[in-house]
């Protein structure tokens, strides 16, 4: 096992309740970056602490994050400060997530009613 984990070939990945690490405010954001800039503003974003995923895409947007801050107030800083810093940033939306419906680990509607 030690040797596929050396080689990045096995990775854990885990899903955490948000509100065990005071991260309750969930956000996908979607980015459009120029080509040239893409590789060095997608290595950036990975380097936030507030990224809990980063990938390049194509389509209307080149950049996808998931977010999780502390509050509203937390992501408000983070969208006008160190996102709004990426190089060759064009474009941003941003999307609050209301409600989880499914996540990897628990699934909400599975609990027994109380």
């Amino acid at each position: 096992m030690w040797e596929l984990r050396r080689r990045g070939v096995l990775y854990f990945d885990i899903d955490y309740r948000p509100s065990l690490v005071n991260r309750q405010r969930n956000t996908m954001l979607w980015a459009s970056v120029r080509p040239a800039h893409l590789d060095a503003a997608g290595r950036a974003l990975a380097a936030h602490r507030e990224v809990s995923f980063a990938a390049s895409t194509t389509g209307p947007t080149n950049l996808y994050a998931a977010i999780t801050c502390e509050s509203s107030r937390a992501l408000h800083a983070y969208l006008t400060g160190p996102l709004a810093a990426l190089p060759g940033l064009a474009h941003i939306e941003s999307a609050p997530v209301i409600r989880t419906t499914k996540r990897a680990g628990i699934n909400p509607f599975d609990r027994a009613p109380e």
